[in-house]
């Protein structure tokens, strides 16, 4: 049986008030995971900030160890969280920056380096007081509740419910954290793709960051960070929400990742293969602060309406999952949810809708149901009445789907008039008579 001891170093040969641990041999019966536990503690105490590495620590005891007894010692860090970052990299890089300062405490920025340096060498020390331990998100039964009410809630997405539910399930069987693979949800606009994203993260209990892919004009902003060679570098959203979030397992939302079109030299997809990839995830370096950080337990949620205007390799690191347009059944139960959502907070000045005027509501998609409730509301209120009518319904419909004539810019004319005009033309050709009227 090995043995852990701490020892005094010879006088000259080390600095002063170090020590050293000797491994030795004993037949006293000590359990192997105490003499681990000690050389653990002494190279704890020796890492900036007294953090522990991100290691498993199976590697640490070895396979002769066995599994842990009742009687064995807690385990210096928590099996419930995981280190996003290694805060000895931070260090690291402080030093090649300010070598004779020390990183532990808040100080100038080093009078040597640019401007850019010294606000990277800011963003470090920042860094450097940051926890890198983030709580893992594990399966419960409070979860399956939860899941269970929002099957009903978004019936259209039961197949992305299923699959989460069974991931949960999962989790609660084995004991081990809870692993969702990057989503792709591919649906018609208006079914309700980022609702139920954003429903879904609320109902894991974890915070939702959303990006619009189709707004967002720089991918290794979004993701890596740039190096301080580039105008306006900063570290990545990602690497940065990360740190700031409470838990390893946030829910990272890329909407409409199909009009993810960035700047011309720039080949957005290829940077998203440093998230889908769960390897790459694992080590992720952000191009800013060059730290590597640990994307693996956080959830990916990608939206498109068109999947064909994805690249192949992106396609297969997501699991596809298409969202049909739903059905009248779940128009009237999308169209009760939402009349109650908008109504909930006006009661009771204003009724909830009868099935008859739910059924009227459900002609339209998600996303116009709630614009006709709104003016459809305006229509009764201004009428005197709390509750909704059919006429309200439609008459509100008749008012969003009115759209002002388009006119266009500059001596480009109108597609209609352009027909009408060759139309008169031919005629005229022809040897009829043109309209005296002149067209405006």
């Amino acid at each position: 049986m090995w043995k852990a001891v701490a020892a005094d170093p010879d006088e000259g040969t080390r600095p002063r008030g170090a020590r050293t641990i000797i491994m030795t041999k004993t037949d006293d019966g000590q359990n192997p995971n105490e003499a681990t536990r000690i050389l653990l503690e002494h190279l704890r105490r020796q890492r900036p900030g007294g953090e522990m590495p991100d290691t498993d620590h199976a590697s640490y005891v070895g396979e002769e160890t066995g599994p842990k007894a009742d009687d064995d010692p807690a385990p210096l860090w928590s099996s419930e969280t995981t280190f996003v970052f290694d805060r000895s990299e931070v260090h690291r890089q402080i030093r090649l920056l300010a070598p004779a300062t020390e990183s532990h405490e808040e100080e100038p920025g080093a009078a040597h380096l640019p401007s850019e340096e010294n606000t990277r060498l800011e963003k470090l020390r920042w860094l450097s007081r940051q926890d890198p331990a983030k709580t893992l998100l594990f399966g419960t039964a409070q979860m399956r509740v939860r899941l269970d009410v929002l099957r009903r809630r978004c019936p259209g997405f039961g197949s992305v419910t299923d699959l989460v539910d069974r991931a949960v399930a999962l989790s609660i069987h084995t004991k081990t954290p809870l692993s969702i693979p990057p989503l792709l949800l591919v649906g018609p606009p208006g079914v309700g793709k980022t609702h139920y994203s954003k429903a879904l993260a609320a109902v894991l209990g974890v915070p939702v960051h959303a990006w619009s892919c189709a707004t967002n004009s720089d991918a290794m902003q979004l993701v890596t960070g740039h190096p301080t060679s580039w105008r306006g570098s900063r570290m990545g959203h990602l690497t940065e929400t990360i740190v700031d979030s409470p838990g390893a397992s946030p829910v990272f939302l890329l909407d409409e990742i199909d009009k993810f079109v960035t700047h011309w030299a720039e080949k957005p997809y290829n940077v998203l293969l440093n998230i889908l990839e769960e390897e790459n995830s694992r080590a992720l370096l952000d191009e800013y602060v060059r730290v590597r950080f640990d994307l693996s337990q956080c959830i990916f949620i990608c939206t498109a309406n068109d999947l064909s205007a994805l690249p192949e390799f992106i396609i297969d690191r997501l699991l596809v999952v298409s969202i049909a347009p739903p059905d009248r059944d779940d128009l009237i139960a999308i169209a009760r949810q939402i009349a109650a959502k908008i109504i909930e907070p006006l009661a009771p000045a204003v009724a909830m809708p009868e099935e008859a005027v739910l059924a009227r509501l459900a002609r339209g998609n998600p996303r116009g149901i709630a614009r006709i409730v709104r003016l459809a509301l305006g229509f009764a209120a201004a009428d005197g009445r709390e509750d909704l009518a059919i006429a309200d319904v439609d008459a509100a419909a008749a008012l969003a789907a009115s759209e002002p004539e388009r006119l266009p810019m500059g001596f480009v004319m109108p597609m209609r008039k352009a027909e009408a005009e060759s139309a008169r033309k031919g005629d005229a050709r022809n040897g009829r008579t043109l309209p005296n009227e002149r067209e405006s």
